[in-house]
């Protein structure tokens, strides 16, 4: 029979398990469970905003490269000429 780990491991032979440890053990890893829960959240909402950013940049990269952006210079000059005419 294999040695079973228990709250006295120091004992060569160990047949019975302390419930105790047992449940010690699920409250640590439900605590644990949480931590990485509220990381992961936090990781989430933080890829959704690198997410929305890119996408800004891709849209701003594809009116510059498509020449959609107005020279607000040329915008003002051109308003004025209609202006005076």
């Amino acid at each position: 029979m294999k040695d079973l780990i228990g709250h006295n491991s120091n004992r060569k032979k160990k047949l019975i398990i302390d419930i105790t440890d047992i449940y010690d053990q699920r409250d640590r890893k439900n605590k644990e469970l949480k931590f990485y829960t509220a990381e992961l959240e936090k990781c989430m909402a933080k890829l959704g905003m690198i997410q929305h950013e890119i996408g800004v940049n891709e849209a701003i990269i594809r009116m510059i490269e498509n020449e959609q952006i107005l020279d607000l210079q040329d915008a003002i000059r051109e308003k004025r000429k209609h202006l005076q005419e």
